[in-house]
């Protein structure tokens, strides 16, 4: 076994991505950080290499995977500090104060598969995902507790030429425009949705959520993008929501490994979430919160 700091290191680095970051985090210089990083992959014969500002262990990780899921049930099991992450518009809202004992990421996600990995391996132990984009109720390594629903609009910059035709833009109208899109597969249900109505054409290749490199895309006045009642917040100028429904609804939903869906930590998390929800409820008329 590795020390629990050395892991701490390796872990809080591929999932915070930066040493500073860590080291504010962890209460250590960033020497310390990278040095107590390399002690822990170099312990099964592994390293790790910085590619496009996300760190990757290089080598076979089943042994350091094997590890993790030993420190990831000692937190649990001992009532040391667990690892919760979220969307980047949902998580500012429901974990601005989040519950004692529970550390928060970044909120930078714009895939499914990064987080799902960190939580799969251990690296993160909660991480509340963006609806329908999470894994099935009857995942066998997970659990998804669906916390609320919001629809989904098609939104413009103030100056788009779509906003000159009213209420009778209609969905053809749209369709002749750069609609934002992920790289292929980040979010592959909304992407399939929005391909299948003619939209998710503008591809960008961020893979961590920045407002510039996302929604801050619509600002050429051309390009039409997409927002749910939480996200339309992020945009510093109000948007235009076109009047056009599409069949798109999204969420917000907690995933854990299965093993832990019953722990007390864990059912605590989820009602202090939903508490959080009706309170932000009279703000947010179009959310719906779901029964528990």
């Amino acid at each position: 076994m590795i020390g629990l700091d050395e892991l701490d290191c390796l872990d809080y680095l591929i999932w915070l991505r930066t040493g500073d970051r860590v080291a504010k985090r962890l209460n250590l210089d960033q020497a310390s950080v990278s040095r107590k990083a390399r002690r822990a992959v170099a312990a099964f014969g592994l390293d790790v290499n910085k590619s496009a500002g996300e760190w990757d262990v290089v080598g076979d990780p089943t042994l350091l995977n094997l590890e993790r899921q030993v420190h990831q049930d000692c937190r649990w099991k001992r009532d040391l500090p667990l690892r919760i992450d979220a969307q980047y518009y949902s998580g500012p809202l429901l974990l601005d104060q989040p519950p004692q004992g529970w550390l928060c990421g970044a909120f930078d996600f714009l895939d499914v598969a990064v987080p799902l990995n960190l939580l799969r391996h251990g690296v993160i132990d909660v991480w509340i995902g963006g609806f329908p984009d999470v894994p099935d109720d009857d995942d066998v390594d997970f659990a998804v507790v669906h916390l609320d629903r919001l629809p989904t609009h098609l939104v413009v910059s103030p100056g788009h030429p779509l906003t000159r035709l009213g209420e009778a833009v209609t969905l053809e109208d749209v369709r002749q425009f750069p609609c934002l899109a992920l790289p292929d597969g980040a979010s592959p249900q909304c992407q399939a949705a929005l391909e299948g109505l003619g939209l998710w054409n503008s591809p960008t290749a961020v893979r961590r959520y920045s407002y510039e490199a996302w929604e801050g895309r619509t600002a050429d006045e051309v390009t039409v993008g997409y927002a749910s009642a939480f996200s339309i917040k992020l945009f510093p100028v109000q948007q235009v929501i076109l009047p056009i429904e599409i069949p798109l609804t999204v969420g917000d939903s907690v995933v854990v490994p299965r093993r832990f869906a019953d722990h007390p930590r864990f059912l605590a998390l989820v009602a202090h979430l939903r508490q959080r929800l009706v309170e932000m409820a009279p703000a947010y008329p179009e959310l719906e919160i779901l029964p528990a």
